[in-house]
């Protein structure tokens, strides 16, 4: 399993109030660390204080992360960082908490309201696993694997597509050696996921049939609706329409009307306006554009949890093709609204394909004019 990268290295340029917390997998030990002793146990100074940081600064710049836990709670977990003999499974359950709050709010506010506490709950998990292992290890692991996947996608929401394989790969290694298999499968569909947008769709679709093997032993309904519809965007962007239409079949033989949170399926995203989503990107790209239109207007109308600006791009983008300009523009506007709230490098690319399209389908259009215009207004030019 390869170890985690330096947080440091990955949140240095996310912003002015980016934690710079040390990673414990990547820490040096020096001599000339302070220690100090609580019941008995000797801890670094150093580390612990770079972890109290960093949870104070997850506490302060985004109360809405640990909405779920008082005050007491919040030190609990810290002195747990700091003694790691001291976690027991109310700590962890902290932890869970954290990283359910921290995919809600990526899902609400993009990934840069998200990404600094997900980073940090790497070097909580590393901190913790340097205490006892059992009875806890296992689902201290389960974590640990389930933070790294946010990460990835997080990291690739991002635009840091290197840094986002390493914590899939992380996600992977961690979930197989544990046999979590629902783990195992979201770290696998959320990696093929960004291999099929990145366009290795062969590669995609490897990962994608790894993760629906994953979720089948899972028995997660959800998971196993999320994984056939990556499954189909892989083989769509491979050009394979008749893989495609069936792992759509696949995809919609699951119940995923029953809401779920996310301490109740990692796929809680999972519903009927995110598989239309996906149906609709796979038709389109394997030329069904009637289908694929109205498979669009579904998931607008059912409002998928994640993804709605890169919905209004996609419709957009259909029509475009499709030859209706207006019907296009008018999508691809709303996307531009919602994307200026996002900060997701990821949706912004999607944008900017979608306004080449435009600009070479109707050159010196109408359409064309205004749609530079606002996204000039915005900033996304």
């Amino acid at each position: 399993m390869r170890p985690a990268r330096h947080p440091t290295d990955q949140t240095h340029d996310l912003g002015p109030h980016s934690s710079g917390i040390v990673s414990p997998t990547s820490r040096t030990t020096s001599n000339a660390a302070l220690r100090w002793n609580e019941g008995g146990e000797e801890v670094d100074e150093v580390q612990r204080r770079e972890l109290m940081r960093a949870i104070a600064v997850i506490t302060a710049a985004a109360p809405a992360i640990t909405a779920a836990l008082n005050i007491d709670e919040v030190e609990r977990t810290i002195r747990a960082v700091a003694t790691p003999r001291r976690a027991d499974a109310a700590v962890l359950d902290n932890v869970e908490a954290m990283l359910n709050q921290a995919r809600l709010q990526d899902d609400l506010l993009g990934p840069q309201a998200a990404i600094r506490t997900t980073l940090t709950q790497v070097d909580v998990a590393e901190a913790l696993l340097a205490g006892p292992r059992d009875p806890l290890e296992r689902r201290l692991k389960s974590l640990r694997s389930k933070i790294s996947t946010s990460a990835g996608w997080q990291l690739f929401d991002l635009g840091r597509t290197s840094l986002a394989e390493e914590h899939f790969e992380t996600a992977r290694d961690v979930a197989d050696e544990i046999g979590d298999d629902a783990a195992g499968a979201m770290a696998m569909a959320e990696w093929s996921g960004m291999t099929e947008e990145i366009g290795k769709p062969a590669v995609a679709a490897d990962q994608a049939a790894a993760a629906e093997t994953r979720a089948a032993r899972s028995g997660d309904p959800l998971l196993q609706a999320h994984t056939a519809g990556i499954a189909a965007l892989a083989q769509a962007k491979a050009g394979h329409r008749t893989d495609t239409r069936q792992a759509l079949t696949r995809a919609e033989r699951y119940d995923v009307d029953t809401p779920r949170t996310p301490a109740e399926s990692l796929a809680y995203f999972c519903t009927a306006g995110h598989l239309a989503r996906m149906r609709a990107k796979a038709l389109h790209q394997i030329g069904d554009i009637g289908a694929a239109i109205d498979a669009a207007h579904e998931s607008l109308k059912l409002q998928a949890v994640r993804d709605r600006a890169a919905s209004h791009i996609l419709l957009g983008t259909i029509y475009v093709d499709a030859g209706d300009l207006d019907a296009g523009l008018g999508a691809i506007l709303h996307g531009v609204e919602a994307e200026a709230a996002n900060g997701s490098a990821r949706v912004s690319s999607q944008l900017q394909n979608a306004r080449t399209l435009v600009h070479i389908r109707a050159p010196g259009s109408e359409a064309a004019r205004k749609l530079d215009a606002r996204m000039a207004e915005l900033q996304l030019l």
